[in-house]
């Protein structure tokens, strides 16, 4: 995963993934569809085979989105101005939230992604100071303000 470096990167980085995500969604509808539409490869799995595979693309889906959510979190976090130490509970508990909240509706039982496996992706040092401050407390909705005052002015 790359390491972000700003605000403005990090709401690229992001836009990118969320788009990624809908793509890698869309050709799994597309799949589907096309599965759908054609008897004989469904002939060929039992319900079994069918109900495994269903569930292994749903269990894909959904750790997909675990693994983008805790640093999604963090800089959402450093956004608001909160502490280091505050951002890195609020991802982990986010994250345990989301894998519940996913098999109480139905879903898959999930994998959560370790706390040492997503913290390797966040730039701490871009975004906090070393006693945990932040240091992009306000950028992005500076930034977006900035961004639309720009529009407005055309």
């Amino acid at each position: 995963m790359p390491t972000i470096r700003s605000s403005e990167e990090g709401r690229r980085l992001a836009e990118a993934r969320w788009r990624k995500h809908r793509e890698r969604e869309a050709e799994i509808a597309r799949l589907a569809e096309a599965w759908g539409s054609d008897a004989l490869p469904l002939a060929i799995l039992t319900k079994s085979e069918q109900e495994r595979m269903i569930g292994a693309v749903l269990r894909q889906g959904a750790e997909g989105a675990l693994v983008e959510a805790a640093p999604s979190i963090v800089v959402a976090a450093a956004e608001l101005g909160l502490c280091r130490a505050t951002a890195e509970r609020l991802a982990d508990l986010a994250a345990l939230l989301m894998a519940t909240a996913i098999e109480r509706a139905g879903g898959p039982e999930v994998a959560l992604p370790t706390p040492e496996a997503w913290r390797a992706t966040v730039a701490w040092d871009v975004l906090y100071d070393p006693d945990g401050r932040s240091r992009v407390a306000g950028a992005i909705a500076r930034e977006s303000a900035a961004e639309m005052a720009e529009a407005g002015g055309d």
